[in-house]
């Protein structure tokens, strides 16, 4: 696989790990490769749903859930993909609070994220892994509010992708009853973990699935770039934001 990635055309490719195999691919990974440390979050889906939702949710979580199933949500599932459409209206809504919560220009935000996740992404992982691709969607009077992206592979869930239009999402804890429900999935189908992603320490998005019971775990990205252009993007970006912060102090 790394051979086949190093063929590869582009500037940047690389491979993001399951949490809990580094020392594996470490060893197989080649000298071209550079390693980006992260840390993942996943639950422990031992014992079933019902050991998840006493033991390891947090007593925010089953309040929250609680909530959500009075609020009049209708929640929808989708393994063929097509609720994508609606997930990118949600997306392209989260992106001015995301701007916001890194103190980040919109355009830049923008920019930045629709090339990272471009609308026809979705679309085309739906549509090459079927059932194993699964959109959760919260619907509030007829508008989606929020919405969650599980892909699974034998008995691992990946939480891949969330956005959420907050003003109908919050006051319903409509995330909560989405990954609740998710988990409940991934416990019936057998599943070891409910893998959360990665998220920076201190940030509300960390203390979200840190009350789901998650533990940590090394999940670091192995990346190759024919052209230096990681550093100076990041310190562009950085640059940027300091900027910012300098005007508005």
């Amino acid at each position: 696989m790394f051979d086949d990635l190093a063929r590869r055309p582009a500037n940047r490719v690389g491979v993001w790990f399951r949490p809990g195999d580094d020392a594996l691919w470490a060893r197989s990974a080649p000298a071209g490769f550079r390693v980006q440390p992260n840390t993942a979050q996943v639950l422990n889906l031992e014992g079933g749903f019902s050991t998840v939702w006493e033991r390891r949710f947090h007593q925010s979580v089953r309040r929250g859930v609680r909530r959500a199933e009075r609020s009049g949500l209708d929640v929808e599932v989708d393994r063929t993909g097509r609720l994508a459409p609606a997930f990118y209206q949600l997306f392209e809504q989260s992106i001015p609070r995301w701007a916001r919560q890194d103190h980040e220009p919109l355009a830049l935000a923008r920019w930045r994220r629709m090339r990272i996740f471009p609308p026809r992404r979705l679309e085309t992982i739906a549509s090459q892994l079927g059932e194993a691709c699964t959109i959760w969607m919260a619907w509030r009077a007829g508008e989606p509010a929020a919405a969650i992206v599980v892909l699974r592979h034998g008995s691992h869930d990946l939480y891949w992708r969330g956005a959420m239009n907050r003003e109908l999402a919050h006051p319903t804890r409509a995330s909560h009853l989405l990954h609740r429900l998710a988990i409940e999935d991934a416990c019936t189908a057998g599943c070891r973990q409910y893998d959360m992603g990665t998220s920076l320490q201190g940030t509300t998005l960390r203390r979200f699935k840190d009350s789901f019971g998650t533990d940590n775990f090394s999940s670091p990205r192995y990346y190759r770039e024919r052209l230096p252009v990681r550093a100076p993007k990041r310190g562009l970006r950085r640059a940027v934001l300091r900027a910012v912060r300098f005007q508005g102090a």
